[in-house]
Order: C-alpha cells, then structure tokens, then sequence
C-alpha cells in the first residue's frame, strides 16, 4: 500500500517543476504561433514566388535539405544514399541562423578572403568552357584614383542631355529611328581597357574619364539604329562615390522612363575586372571581346530580367558561338544584388570584356549584342520596322 502511493508521488502534477515546465511550453507554443501567424500574414500581402523558399534555404547545404526531405518522402531514403547523422535539426537550425556549413570551409571563409566570396554567385547559364574562375568582378578605382577621376571630370555641354545623340546624328546625315526603344546607360562610366590609355599597365587603373566604358554603349547605341532599333545613350558621368553610383545611375533611369513611356529595354554597359584570357574569344579569326549578363536576385523583377538575359544569351550562341560568357545571378551578398533592375523587367546589365582588351573587340562584341537583341525584338514585335543590316 505504502509502494502504490509512493508511484502516485512520482507522478504528481502540480509539484513547482512540473509547473514550471509547462509553462516554458506553453510559451513557447504561443511564441511559434505567433511568429508563423505573422510570416503567414505579411506572406499573402505578398504575391508568392518560388524565389522565396530559395532565398530562404540557400542557406542549408544540399545534404541537408536531402535530410529534411526525406523525413516527408520516404522514396528519397530509398534512392538516394543519405548519411545517418545525429543532431540533424540543430544543424539545420545553426545553418539556417550562420549560413554556414560546417562541413565546407568555403562558407567559413569566403566573406573573409578576398574573391573567395565569388563561389556565392550562381551561374545561371554557362557559356563554352566557363566556369567560376569566370565569373566577373566589380572593382572599384584606387582611392587616390577615384578622387582624381571627380575633380577631372569636365563632361561636355551636351553630353547626356535628352536629344543630344539625336543632334549629332542629324548633324552628320545619318537618319535615326524616332521611337526610342531602348535606354543604354554606364553606372560605371570610367571603366576602360589599359591598351587604349597611354603609359598605364596596373588593371587596379583601368579608368579614365575620356577614354571608357561610354564609348561602347555609343557603338551600341549607333549599331541598334542601323537595325531599325532607336536607342537613347546616356552619356553623363553620374557625380557620386563610387559606393553610391547605383543610385545615382537609377534616378537618371526613372527619369528617362517618365520621359519615354516607348523605352523597353534597359542596358548598364560595364566593363570586367578579369585579364585577357578570361575576356576575349576569337571568330573566324578575329578577336571580340566576351559578353556576360549579370542579373540581381535583390528585387522582384529578377526573373523575367533573367528571362530576358537567357534570351540574349542563346541568341549569341546561335549568332556568334562562345562569345557570351553566360548569365550570372548575384544576391545582395555578392554586390549590389538589385542593380536597378527592379524599375524594368527587360533590364540588363551587361559586361563587355576586361581591362586588357581593345576598343576594336569592344566594338565587335557591341555590334553582336546589337544585331542579337535586334533579332529578339523584332521576332516579339513584328509590327516595328524590320532591321535594315541585320
């Protein structure tokens, strides 16, 4: 009898311990309630993406997510070999919190070294023999540099101003297409290539202020008109640190697009940081400069923008075969992520070759992607003029 209440003790309800642990329970039942109540809320005044769940596990590392799927889908257990490891869910709640896989130094390591960060940014589509030594790279001037490059600015009087380019093509007898399609760009605009500035050899000073990146989104621009395509190119340099250029590139966007309801494509001419081996591929002989297609996952439009790359890419494939790098999609981690691509969903930016490259390939590469989205428009939109040279 004594034995019989001693188990009934045992089990006792209300002794404090037991209080106090249910308590911690029902706290927290009411705190992951609340928290999925509100991500559910704020998630249906959002339109929902697939993005969303990629964003939010890019975190966790393929073994992983292959664990936690096959708790809901045994076929995986079955086909596919999975490690049987203890603490799976405090791995996946550290590697959710750090992004972090223990298992890869790279995810230790890459916001620490210098390039290693470069393994974060996705090739979406790869050109012939591209891999992630690739990839391109922004790089900004020298400090020094950068300070000299501001005060020497002296940009012409009529340099960016609506109508210029217009003018100085009446000016010449060349006749230009009136309804402005696209709108060419440079955020960077004093990118250029050490071949074409006199005495410089270090890649980290491949910028000038006369002799850049502008002139072949002008080649560009010109070469789109000789195909039926009016371009609008803005040519200004924009007055900002270099930290800040994107935003300062993205009032000037808005403001040709209150300007222009015509504009459908939207192109940020750049240049890339790699050497010549990594930037430069012959046809039939000659040499071009190589073409990549940056796309920012960092706004809503990313996919139809990524959409229209994929478009531009093949299109060379089929064009010009190996000229295009590919395209590259890069999170706010890995630069600036949105690249004023949100305001367009035909926005672009582009790379047109390295710092060893010339003029002369820069201009081939830009009279490829000319004839490319040429082709594109006009298969979308046959009602406009038929390019005159394609």
């Amino acid at each position: 009898m004594h034995h019989g209440q001693h188990r009934f003790a045992a089990l006792n309800m209300s002794g404090p311990r037991v209080r106090q642990m249910f308590v911690f329970l029902l706290l927290g039942t009411a705190i992951i309630f609340i928290f999925t109540g509100f991500f559910a809320m704020i998630r249906a005044k959002q339109n929902s993406r697939s993005s969303d769940i990629g964003r939010f596990t890019s975190g966790l590392s393929a073994e992983t997510m292959v664990e936690v799927l096959a708790r809901e889908i045994p076929y995986l257990r079955s086909s596919v070999q999975i490690p049987q490891k203890e603490g799976m869910a405090s791995r996946l709640t550290f590697e959710l919190a750090t992004s972090i896989d223990p298992r890869d130094p790279r995810t230790f390591l890459g916001r620490e070294l210098p390039g290693f960060a470069l393994f974060d940014t996705e090739i979406v589509v790869a050109g012939q023999g591209v891999d992630y030594t690739d990839i391109p790279v922004e790089s900004a001037p020298p400090p020094d540099l950068e300070e000299k490059l501001a005060k020497d600015a002296k940009p012409s009087k009529d340099s960016g101003k609506p109508g210029s380019r217009e003018k100085q093509a009446a000016a010449g007898g060349k006749e230009i297409t009136k309804t402005k399609r696209v709108f060419i760009y440079h955020t960077h605009s004093t990118e250029s290539y050490l071949p074409e500035l006199s005495g410089e050899n270090s890649p980290e000073r491949a910028y000038d202020n006369r002799k850049n990146i502008m002139m072949v989104g002008r080649r560009l621009g010109e070469e789109l008109e000789n195909m039926g395509i009016g371009a609008e190119v803005y040519t200004k340099p924009f007055q900002a640190k270099w930290n800040r250029l994107y935003q300062a590139s993205r009032k000037t966007v808005v403001e040709a697009m209150n300007q222009n309801e015509d504009l459908k494509y939207f192109i940020d001419v750049h240049r890339d940081s790699k050497r010549r081996n990594k930037t430069t591929h012959h046809i039939n002989g000659k040499p071009y400069a190589t073409i990549a297609f940056v796309v920012g996952t960092a706004n809503d439009n990313w996919e139809e923008n990524e959409k229209f790359a994929r478009k531009v890419h093949n299109k060379l494939e089929e064009l010009y075969p190996g000229l295009s790098k590919g395209v590259f999609r890069k999170s706010r981690a890995q630069g600036n992520g949105e690249y004023n691509q949100s305001l367009s969903p035909r926005s672009i930016l582009v790379e047109i070759g390295g710092v060893d490259n010339t003029f002369e390939e820069a201009y081939r590469t830009a009279e490829a992607l000319a004839r490319a989205i040429a082709e594109i428009h006009f298969e979308a939109t046959p009602v406009d003029a038929k390019p005159q040279n394609p």
